[in-house]
């Protein structure tokens, strides 16, 4: 069964509540993931996935189809949690516990892709943090830069700008077949 985005939203809007359950099948999985690949811990992630799809609930009247799509507006409420987590946490947070990227269990990948991915990490964390999040909004979550522009309140040609100095500078900081091989790994996903 499809979602039918644009019903399930004037319902819930309307006061149909339960139509929210439609919505939330839909986005839980990548709203979870988004979160997840950002915090370290499983359950603060799945926490910080309830308080986004509660703060969802309480401001779905608040929603504006002529501002943006959904998916944009969500993964907003999403990243504000993500803000707001870390704001109130007032502790330092390494580039792992933020992007949780995952760990090489197969021991013949060899030491090469550690260094790789050491480096990517580096190279990721040197970047401006809109940039840094443009870059895995769009390579990681798959998002168009429509929906980025929404998300981090940037113009659509601004992300683009972004994106493309992101990738250039760590094409230049790790080489490119290493930033191919590396983005494109679903072990880093």
């Amino acid at each position: 069964m499809t979602l039918d985005e644009p019903s399930a939203i004037t319902r819930c809007q309307a006061g149909d509540l339960t139509a929210f359950d439609e919505l939330y099948q839909t986005y839980l999985e990548p709203i979870y993931a988004y979160i997840h690949r950002r915090i370290s811990h499983r359950e603060t992630a799945e926490d910080l996935t309830s308080t986004t799809f509660l703060k969802a609930l309480e401001r779905i009247r608040t929603y504006n189809p002529d501002r943006g799509n959904f998916s944009a507006w969500i993964y907003s409420i999403a990243r504000n949690t993500l803000t707001d987590h870390y704001r109130t946490k007032r502790e330092s947070t390494d580039i792992d516990a933020i992007l949780d990227l995952a760990s090489e269990d197969d021991t013949t990948a060899g030491v090469r892709h550690f260094v790789e991915r050491d480096k990517l990490r580096a190279a990721l964390e040197s970047l401006d943090p809109v940039k840094r999040e443009i870059v895995l909004l769009r390579v990681w979550e798959g998002l168009a830069y429509k929906d980025i522009a929404d998300i981090v309140g940037k113009s659509e040609g601004n992300c683009k700008v972004l994106f493309s100095r992101a990738v250039d500078a760590l094409r230049k900081e790790i080489g490119p077949l290493a930033l191919a091989i590396l983005l494109l790994s679903p072990t880093l996903r």
